[in-house]
């Protein structure tokens, strides 16, 4: 026959000369503490366990739940024998995450409402609460004082060991994972500042001179052609890596500069930077870009230079208007002539054949900036690493404590 628990009879003290008469289970499979309680206006069943106050594997402190059965306690759910007090049943907690404060009645956050009809709640009047609030501490003070009472708390923390092993897993994994993410990052970021180390001591390669007068094929995005223009480089490397372009043709003219991009993740660029109307520093040659009449602003930035076709890509960021007291859209086929233009310049600008030389000039004058922003990045990462280093420490020894408290 399975074993019933043994219940244990006694009196508490309550403030002045009250006495509460308690009837004491403790369930050595549950961890539960069940006390049938009663006094003079107050009768019922309250349950303690012990309760976990922060992520400790063994719980700290204790929860009282009104009325009889298991824990949880649900709202707007009645339990059988909840306390009666002062005639007003009380549905609810009372929990203490300091036992050693007690009989502090400020160490217990009482959780107590009355159930009326349709789930309806309202507070306890407080003559019942002051009654029902004594009790409550005489018997949590009862509780943290039982002989067993190391037993119980084995027992529930036994009972959350599995759960606690399954997270305590997780959440080693993944920053075992972030670990490995963070030690990849440092490996790369130091090839980059050890790259940006080596350009900034050598000088950088030499670039053609401007090129003369050509002209170029324009195309829309289906590949058609569109016409053409007459191209002419008016600076070559001013600033470093940038070529500037006049252009003219029908319904255009004016000037386009182009160079690598310039939030490149790598030492030494890819990618293109297009700026149009406006001037780039050090350069005097640029002048407003104009198309079908339209004076235009704008730029143009892509990461990579490999997939740049006279027809790709289809939809470039939209112009604005120079004139900055102009309120009318662009053109729709401003835009298109437009993005053609461009296009073919991008084009034009990655077949040129010092184009590793421009790269090579633009990472040479990046490079003392670069390198300081790597070792800023190394500087976040290697704490990082620190950190996760650190809590990887824990994350085992919790593991290994939660996985020895499985029954």
């Amino acid at each position: 026959m399975p074993h019933s628990p043994a219940t244990d009879h006694g009196s508490l003290q309550l403030p002045g000369d009250g006495q509460l008469a308690v009837a004491v289970t403790t369930d050595a499979h549950t961890g539960l503490a069940r006390y049938a309680v009663r006094a003079p206006h107050l009768l019922g069943v309250m349950v303690v366990a012990p309760y976990t106050v922060a992520d400790e594997l063994m719980p700290t402190g204790a929860r009282l739940h009104f009325g009889d059965g298991a824990p949880p306690v649900r709202p707007y759910t009645p339990r059988p024998h909840e306390p009666v007090v002062h005639g007003v049943r009380v549905h609810g907690t009372a929990t203490c995450a300091d036992l050693g404060r007690l009989p502090d009645p400020d160490a217990v956050l009482f959780e107590g409402v009355v159930l009326g009809e349709n789930y309806r709640t309202r507070r306890v009047a407080d003559r019942a609460r002051e009654r029902l609030e004594a009790a409550v501490l005489a018997v949590l003070q009862h509780w943290h004082s039982l002989p067993n009472r190391h037993a119980l708390v084995l027992v529930a923390a036994r009972r959350s060991a599995p759960a606690a092993a399954r997270r305590a897993q997780a959440t080693l994994m993944t920053t075992e994972a972030a670990l490995a993410a963070t030690n990849r990052s440092i490996q790369e970021h130091e090839a980059r500042r050890t790259r940006c180390a080596e350009l900034a001591s050598t000088p950088p390669t030499p670039t053609a001179p401007a090129a003369a007068a050509t002209r170029l094929a324009l195309a829309d995005h289906h590949g058609q052609s569109a016409g053409s223009m007459v191209v002419r480089e008016s600076a070559v490397n001013q600033p470093a890596g940038t070529v500037t372009y006049s252009v003219a043709g029908a319904r255009l003219a004016g000037s386009v500069a182009i160079g690598p991009h310039p939030h490149s993740a790598e030492p030494v660029p890819d990618g293109i930077s297009v700026r149009y109307g406006t001037s780039s520093p050090g350069n005097h040659h640029d002048h407003e870009l104009v198309v079908n009449g339209v004076s235009l602003r704008g730029a143009w930035d892509h990461p990579t230079s490999q997939d740049l076709t006279p027809f790709v890509p289809r939809f470039l960021p939209a112009p604005s208007r120079a004139d900055p007291h102009a309120t009318a859209p662009v053109p729709d086929a401003t835009k298109q002539w437009l993005w053609a233009v461009l296009r073919a310049l991008a084009t034009h600008y990655n077949h040129r054949p010092d184009i590793s030389a421009l790269r090579l000039a633009a990472a040479h004058a990046r490079a003392p900036r670069r390198g300081r922003s790597e070792r800023e990045v190394l500087g976040e990462l290697r704490a990082r690493q620190g950190e996760l280093t650190k809590a990887l420490v824990g994350l085992r020894q919790r593991l290994a404590d939660s996985t020895a408290l499985l029954p």
